[in-house]
């Protein structure tokens, strides 16, 4: 079950991993006319502020903590991304869909023995799960 759970945060993490490195490495330009257009104030900023968080969530993934709190919050970012970026093409909306499911499922389940404190530190860590 570990070595399924690792697997598991590897297909789910390193996406969000290149797709952050992307964004703060200059690709920040493609997605800030899509945030603009949302009417978001300073979506320069933004565009960064997505590429951080797509980086450091799917770091933290990859490591397996904190992969309970990470897991609900990317699964969310996927849901709403999908509804505001590809409710207008099926295809990416269900990929959004798909993953936000994957992220919910590994919330739920933990990141399992292979991961970083073994998924579950003690001491002043040990709330953020």
């Amino acid at each position: 079950m570990d070595t399924g759970l690792l697997v598991a945060r590897l297909f789910l993490g390193l996406p969000f991993i290149v797709w952050g490195y992307q964004k703060l490495r200059g690709g920040e330009a493609k997605i800030a006319p899509l945030i603009a257009a949302l009417g978001v104030p300073d979506a320069t900023a933004l565009a960064y502020l997505v590429g951080l968080c797509e980086l450091l969530g799917g770091l933290a993934v990859l490591l397996g903590y904190p992969v309970r709190t990470v897991g609900v919050l990317l699964g969310l970012w996927c849901l709403l991304t999908g509804y505001l970026e590809h409710r207008g093409n099926p295809t990416e909306l269900m990929k959004n869909v798909t993953m936000a499911g994957g992220f919910f499922a590994l919330a739920a389940t933990g990141a399992g023995g292979l991961a970083l404190f073994g998924g579950a530190p003690g001491g002043l860590l040990g709330w953020l799960r």
